[in-house]
């Protein structure tokens, strides 16, 4: 992904959803809400209000589209439409299965390639790309339900399961619904930098950014959906990553023996105690590195680990890659925020974004 740019791109860029019936509203609500967000508040001392973005909705056939929520959606037809007009496609998938779409469709995709800057799906649009070749020996993604079935059908993707977002080579996938709104950030960033990314995400009311490298599930969400008896401790342990979580402790809390924990950690959790301590400590490590500039061996304590090498280690073992490669690839560091978990400190994070650009 491109940095910030001393001179951000003023060119007007066309973005495309191409809408099959029964789409999910908010797959599409969510990305063009980004854009025109963007277009509205690209604005830069001095200069005057300019449209950046410039919406089209294109389906099969054209005339009034049905999303899944019943909500209508006037759309031109693919006939009318030409790759080589738009600066961006983006494909998503409704209840037609890819199967039984029309050929033009994957005709069409087939002849966005070359032509077209970016192409993207989200939730099952991956499967739409995937049939017409472009997802080829690319890294992608969809759905967390959908991907097995994805990687059956298409064996040549190099699928990233619990990926939110992928980008390769141009070729830019979803997990959808929410992922598609991280992903039209990611794409505002790579075309008119940081700062304007950032007041978009203010004006959503969303955070900037979960990496497209984070995963679709999280501790922090799963302790709020578990029942009886282990959501309290669960959200305990992600409320306090810094305390004693050893097994002993933690079976004290609950007022269980050390075999009810385990039975009901792998019951309930999926993973042991320890896994499940161990997973909140990254998550939380992840997001400081991510969103914050204290060191590491800060970090390491704020998370848990208590140690660098604890640390480092963890992370080698589980993502593969150290805590200053992971921040060196994944970070956008704004002065002063100093703690990833304290909201409050996001007016410093947004005020600087409303310095430097007008709005």
């Amino acid at each position: 992904m491109s940095t910030d740019r001393e001179e951000p791109n003023m060119a007007v860029k066309r973005v495309a959803f191409l809408i099959q019936g029964g789409a999910d509203l908010l797959d599409i609500a969510g990305p063009a809400g980004v854009f025109h967000c963007a277009g509205r508040h690209f604005v830069r001392i001095g200069v005057a209000d300019q449209v950046t973005y410039q919406l089209a909705y294109i389906s099969p056939d054209g005339g009034m589209v049905r999303t899944r929520q019943e909500l209508l959606i006037q759309t031109s037809p693919l006939a009318a439409a030409e790759p080589e007009d738009y600066d961006t496609i983006i494909v998503v998938g409704g209840l037609v299965d890819d199967r039984d779409c029309p050929a033009a469709l994957i005709e069409w995709l087939k002849r966005c390639r070359g032509s077209v800057r970016r192409i993207a799906s989200v939730c099952v649009g991956a499967f739409y790309l995937a049939r017409a070749g472009l997802l080829d020996d690319r890294r992608a993604t969809t759905h967390w339900e959908d991907c097995e079935n994805l990687t059956e059908r298409f064996p040549n993707v190099l699928l990233e399961p619990d990926a939110i977002y992928t980008e390769d080579r141009g070729i830019w996938t979803g997990a959808g619904v929410s992922a598609g709104i991280d992903l039209a950030l990611a794409m505002v960033e790579q075309d008119h930098g940081h700062d304007l990314a950032l007041l978009v995400a203010r004006r959503q009311v969303v955070f900037l950014k979960r990496p497209g490298g984070q995963s679709q599930f999280s501790s922090f969400l799963e302790c709020q959906r578990r029942e009886r008896p282990l959501a309290p401790l669960l959200q305990w342990i992600v409320e306090n990553p810094t305390a004693d979580l050893r097994v002993e402790a933690l079976a004290d809390r609950a007022n269980m023996s050390l075999r009810s924990l385990y039975r009901w950690f792998v019951a309930v959790a999926g993973s042991s105690p320890a896994d499940w301590v161990e997973n909140v400590r990254l998550e939380v490590a992840k997001r400081l590195l991510e969103q914050t500039t204290n060191r590491i061996s800060q970090i390491a304590r704020d998370s848990g680990f208590g140690s660098d090498e604890r640390m480092r280690r963890t992370f080698a073992r589980r993502l593969g890659i150290g805590p200053s490669d992971y921040r060196a690839r994944f970070s956008r560091p704004v002065p002063r925020y100093e703690n990833a978990v304290d909201l409050a400190c996001l007016t410093d994070i947004y005020g600087s974004a409303d310095r430097a650009i007008i709005h």
